[in-house]
Formats: C-alpha cells, sequence, structure tokens
C-alpha cells in the first residue's frame, strides 16, 4: 500500500514530523518498507528559459539551445525534442546530474560539433510518466533557477507499507490515518459521507438474478452521471496517483482507482451509452461464456462465476475486472457508477482460477466495508461533479444488505490477562472509539461494537489487540 505524506494530511490533521510518523506506523502493526523522496531524487533538476533554439547546422532533428539555468551564464544545450524553442520554459538536468528515467548520469560532450552541457528534459527522463514525445514545457511564469520538484508538487514522500491480511480497512489512506488518530499522532479529519441528492431518475437498474446466491453480491448501489466532461485528471490528483505507481488516464477513470487508494473503495465505472437495455444483470455465469476485459484479454468463464452483465452479455467481473466493450472512453458523457459489496471468497476464487489480479480483487478477497456503498455514494457523486461537471441522478440500490452488526463483551480483566499490559478502562474506551468501534459500558466491563470495516474483529481477544497495539507494546 503507497501513499504519500501530502495524502495522509488530508485525512489526518498533525503536527508530527515525517520521522514520527514513520516509528509509529511499525508499532501500530503496519510495517514501513520503502520511503522515496522525490525532492532528494530530482534536487538538481531545476527550471530554466530556452533563450534561443537555432537548427544544428549538421543534424536535422537536432536544435542548439541557449538556455538560462538562473545562475550564472547561459549553458549551451543540443536537443533533439521537436517542441523545443526560444522563450518556452522547461526544466534544466546540469552536466552531472543522475536521470533516473533513463538510468545515466549526464556528461558534459560535443554532438556533432556543438557542446552540449546538460540537458532538457521529457516527462519520461524525470519518471513522472511515459511522456516523451517534446521536453516539458512550463507556465510562463516559472521562476527561473527554482527547483522543478518543489513547483511542480513533486517533492512528497512516498510512503509503502505493508499490510496484513486481516487489516483490509488500511488499504486506504483514510484507515491508516485512522490508525495514527488513535495513537496519538494527529486528529482523524471528518469525511463527509452525507447522501447527494440526484437531480434525475437514473436510466439503469439492478436486477439481481441470484436465486440462492444473495450472498454473492448482498449489497449494490449505482449513480448515473450525464453531462460529463471526461477530460484529463486535475494535478493534483494525477500527481497523487502517478506517484503510487498509477497511470492516470482520464478524469472519470482516474476517480474510481484515486477513490480505490483513498478510502479503499473499489469502484467501477460504465458508459452507460454502451450498455444494451435497461438493466444491469448480477447473476452467476453460465458454462461457456467469454469476458473481454480491460487488460484486452478474453476469458472463459466456470459456471457460477459471479458477473456483471446487460442484454448483451457479461460485462464485467464482479470485483475482478470489468470489460472492455462497456469501458470507458475519452468521448464518455454518460457513466453509471458502481459501488458494491461482494462475497470475498466468490470474488478470490474467481480471480485465482483466471489468473487475474487487480487491486479491485486484492481488497474486494480481504473484505470491504460493509456498509460502503450507502456513505460512499454521496462522496462519489461530490467528486465526479466538482472535476467532471453534469448532473448525477438519484442512487439506486439492491440487495438484502449484510447482517454486520455484532456485540462482543470484554471484561475488566481481560486486557490485562492477555496483553500483560494495565491500561485503565477510560483509555480503553477512548481508543477503542478512535478506531470507530462503539462502547457501552457494563457490569464488570463494556460491550463492544465493531464498525463495519472491521469484519476481522469477532471475539474478545481481537478487542484486546486493538488496545494493546494502540496503546503501544513499549508501554
Amino acid at each position: 500500500m503507497k501513499f504519500t505524506r501530502g495524502w495522509l494530511l488530508d485525512h489526518l490533521e498533525t503536527d508530527h514530523a515525517l520521522d514520527d510518523i514513520l516509528d509509529a506506523l511499525p508499532m501500530l502493526g503496519l510495517e514501513v518498507e520503502s520511503i522515496d523522496d522525490p525532492a532528494k531524487r530530482l534536487a538538481a533538476f531545476t527550471i530554466a528559459e530556452v533563450l534561443s533554439a537555432e537548427q544544428h547546422p549538421d543534424a536535422d532533428r537536432l536544435r542548439v539551445c541557449m538556455v538560462n539555468t538562473g545562475s550564472g551564464d547561459p549553458v549551451q544545450v543540443v536537443c533533439g525534442a521537436p517542441n523545443a524553442r526560444a522563450g518556452m520554459k522547461g526544466v534544466f538536468a546540469p552536466a552531472g546530474s543522475y536521470v533516473p528515467g533513463i538510468d545515466l548520469v549526464l556528461k558534459a560532450g560535443n554532438i556533432r560539433g556543438q557542446d552540449s552541457n546538460g540537458m532538457l528534459c521529457s516527462e519520461r527522463e524525470m519518471m513522472i510518466s511515459d511522456e516523451h514525445d517534446g521536453i516539458i514545457e512550463l507556465a510562463a511564469d516559472a521562476p527561473v533557477g527554482d527547483s522543478f520538484a518543489a513547483y511542480a508538487g513533486l517533492d512528497d514522500p512516498v510512503i509503502e507499507i505493508a499490510i496484513t491480511p486481516n487489516r483490509a480497512d488500511c488499504l486506504g489512506v483514510r484507515g491508516v490515518a485512522r490508525d495514527l488518530a488513535a495513537a496519538g499522532y494527529g486528529t482523524l479529519k471528518p469525511l463527509d459521507t452525507s447522501a447527494h441528492e440526484g437531480s434525475f431518475d437514473s436510466p439503469l437498474r439492478w436486477n439481481l438474478d441470484l436465486d440462492g446466491a444473495a450472498h454473492l453480491a448482498p449489497l449494490v448501489t449505482g449513480i448515473a452521471f450525464r453531462g460529463v466532461n471526461n477530460g484529463p485528471s486535475p494535478d493534483w490528483m494525477a500527481r497523487r496517483l502517478a506517484a503510487i505507481g498509477q497511470r492516470p488516464i482520464s478524469a472519470l477513470v482516474d476517480i474510481t482507482n484515486y477513490v480505490m487508494f483513498d478510502l479503499g473503495r473499489p469502484l467501477h465505472a460504465f458508459d452507460i451509452a454502451k450498455i444494451e437495455g435497461d438493466s444491469l444483470f448480477i447473476r452467476q455465469a453460465k458454462g461457456g461464456e467469454q469476458f473481454h476485459a480491460l487488460n484486452e484479454k478474453t476469458y472463459d468463464l466456470d459456471a457460477g462465476m459471479l458477473v456483471i452483465g446487460d442484454d448483451h452479455g457479461v460485462d464485467d467481473l464482479a470485483g475482478v475486472m470489468g470489460g472492455e466493450r462497456t469501458g470507458i472512453s475519452d468521448s464518455t458523457n454518460e457513466m453509471f457508477m458502481e459501488i458494491a459489496v461482494f462475497d470475498p471468497i466468490s470474488v478470490a476464487t474467481t480471480g485465482r482460477k483466471l489468473n487475474l489480479n487487480s487491486d479491485a480483487r486484492y481488497r474486494f478477497e480481504r473484505g470491504l466495508d460493509s456498509e460502503s456503498p450507502n456513505w460512499a455514494a454521496g462522496h462519489v457523486a461530490r467528486l465526479v461533479l466538482e472535476i467532471c461537471g453534469g448532473e448525477a441522478s438519484m442512487p439506486v440500490t439492491a440487495g438484502p444488505g449484510v447482517d454486520w452488526q455484532r456485540r462482543i463483551f470484554l471484561s475488566s480483566e481481560k486486557v490485562e490477562s492477555l496483553s500483560g499490559m494495565s491500561i485503565d478502562a477510560a483509555e480503553q474506551q477512548r481508543i477503542l472509539e478512535a478506531l470507530g468501534f462503539t462502547v457501552i459500558v457494563a457490569d464488570g466491563g463494556i460491550n463492544v461494537e465493531p464498525p463495519a470495516w472491521r469484519g476481522d474483529v469477532d471475539g474478545a481477544a481481537d478487542l484486546v489487540e486493538e488496545i494493546a497495539r494502540i496503546r503501544g507494546f513499549d508501554h
């Protein structure tokens, strides 16, 4: 699980330094696997202005550029980018710099008789994206000589943590922030989970065709959007996705990925114009059906695999991967967003049989927040409308829901007898409530109701573990 420090701070109000956070995570059971500080990696790259760009006398595709780096005299750089021109501002790497995208230390050289003392860089050369058709072009007011990483917001450290199989709630940045807040490393910021009042009826409905197997899809919600503009994502979203290794594609697609990593809540988007009929069927596959996935591969489905389809056929392998035929494209202006809970065993079995992995499968098979289709719908609607415009429909929901509520009694002596730690009752209650548990004082102890996102907690020993890890085993 990867996230940036800035992303974490969207959910956590804290004055603690990054090193404090990194020290705290392993104590909470969230092992830090790596920390990547792009500001250090990109320290040598600065904003520069191309003063002149003349045709190379001996090479049709090269230009000899004089570059103002903001420090000392202009520097001559031989550049092959077609967009290199006088007056533009770009990113300069001096001789001696390590360029990560091409794994090369720059040296001053001579290219066909012309000295070259550095490089004007593309995004791929800086490992920002795969774009390499030309060098980076910056705004006219970009400050020459300043750090490019700081200017572009690329100075946000990327943290990677290992998540144990039982902690599906920490497969989103908010879950990590919740643990840190409970441990005293800040305050969890509120999340707007209010409903969004739609302005029209959805043109699509759910049709659950799961006789005797309703547990496979106990709760599904959908929202239709019309008049949306599926352009590029805003810079802040694209930067965060790129920082954790996700290639930005388009606003609608990126929103589904962003919410998955932000809240641990996978989504799937259908292009309404490509749906045949007025219903999406959630059913089990028939033996011999085929599925054309977003990865451009075709899969032969076994009978019983959970799928979503329309009158044409299978459009989605539930919880695993969407289909190519009804996928989002740049021209999509009507979209239906699926927010569902699927049976973890069904998702895991399907993915394993087809040897098909995805970030969505990874989360579904570990168990999602059973109530998330209810609270995420409004959050997703607001995000889509803010970024893409348009209108949202009233949500359409189907399924009996998940019977997730349970009550666990924890005696006053249990915490000390199992953990060996003496923790007063008020602190036990504070910790559990900070983690989202409901605590009711009872004779001889407390009754505790775990939240919908903690399906892994089902006994007193689990509660003791939660209290002890947040309190800290070093106390």
